[in-house]
């Protein structure tokens, strides 16, 4: 009697899970039929939890060498690509910031306040590495110039990503590569 009521729990088990769980493909699926989108077949949360390590790793390492190493206001064609490298990880997150919202996964930088404030901190950089292309000057009178400018909106930038790691450490979901 003992066996059989196990078998049956498990039976019921297997069956209310199937019934009630929706894994990450039932997720997918499930937005693309409601909001009338279609995914990349490459999009997946793994996908993304890479993109973002990625990003706040190797991408930060990137900007902060070209911040210290590199830049120079007289070279516009690098700033230019600093600008593109920028515009393209802002959308690959922003790409997998709505995957993850429309499949119930939560947000690229877990909850919706630190998300706005790195996408924020990116705009930011951006903005300013374009008016640089564009010719925008800072007067030296006010004891700024183009390149102090530029470093505190990278500083904001890399404040804002310290603080995210930092708390993803404390939590333990974050590991370092």
């Amino acid at each position: 009697m003992k066996y059989l009521a196990m078998i049956f729990t498990l039976a019921l088990t297997v069956l209310a899970s199937s019934a009630y769980g929706c894994d990450e493909k039932c997720a997918k699926d499930k937005a693309e039929a409601e909001k009338n989108v279609q995914f990349p077949g490459y999009m997946s949360w793994k996908f993304c939890e890479d993109t973002r390590m990625d990003f706040m790793t190797s991408s930060m390492e990137s900007l902060d060498k070209y911040r210290s190493k590199h830049f120079d206001t007289r070279y516009k064609g690098g700033i230019r690509n600093i600008k593109n490298y920028m515009v393209q990880r802002k959308a690959w997150l922003v790409e997998c910031d709505t995957y993850m919202q429309l499949t119930g996964k939560g947000r690229i930088f877990e909850d919706n306040k630190t998300t706005k404030k790195i996408f924020k901190a990116m705009d930011s950089v951006t903005k300013e590495l374009g008016d640089l292309i564009a010719g925008v000057t800072y007067s030296s009178s006010l004891g700024q110039d183009s390149s102090v400018v530029l470093n505190g909106h990278f500083e904001t930038l890399f404040t804002a990503v310290d603080d995210h790691k930092n708390i993803m450490l404390l939590k333990g979901r974050y590991v370092t590569r």
